[in-house]
């Protein structure tokens, strides 16, 4: 019996032209799926590429802290303070109108300023990390949009 119907359905095939009923679905389910890999190579590559303008690594961390505005960095109030707080904001004052970017460079006879100089230092580089993130997120964001519609554009839908 199973090779009648294994005979049948050889029959039925290719009497019916052999092929899927579904070929031209098929082929756009192709074009969909080569579009969407496109566009996410292309995200990928601008991501990249906008890491490695603001010298970050390939997870956006480690941006160079210079590309920031030393004067965009706010002190955010996050730490404790002995008694008041003049020698951490003295610090962070410091730093940011010697433009520091490296926590590493900080000194001064007081743990308060050094501490205010390292917020300083250590808040820009997370901005500088924020702000190159963002932009790659935007680029990519961008270039698979483009992608897209490059795709859909050749596409014979």
């Amino acid at each position: 019996m199973h090779w009648f119907t294994a005979a049948l359905t050889v029959v039925l095939l290719v009497g019916c032209g052999g092929g899927s009923r579904y070929g031209d679905y098929d082929d756009y389910a192709a074009d969909v799926d080569a579009a969407a890999e496109a566009a996410q190579e292309a995200a990928d590559e601008a991501r990249q590429a906008v890491y490695e303008e603001h010298g970050a690594d390939g997870d956006g961390v480690g941006a160079d802290a210079s590309n920031v505005d030393a004067y965009s960095v706010e002190d955010t109030g996050d730490y404790v303070c002995t008694e008041d707080c003049s020698g951490h904001e003295a610090g962070f004052a410091w730093a940011q109108e010697h433009d520091f970017t490296d926590a590493a460079d900080c000194g001064g006879n007081s743990q308060s300023f050094i501490e205010g100089c390292e917020a300083f230092a250590n808040a820009r580089k997370e901005l500088a990390d924020q702000e190159a993130q963002e932009a790659a997120e935007q680029a990519a964001e961008d270039a698979s949009y483009e992608a897209e519609s490059e795709a859909e554009d050749e596409a014979e839908w």
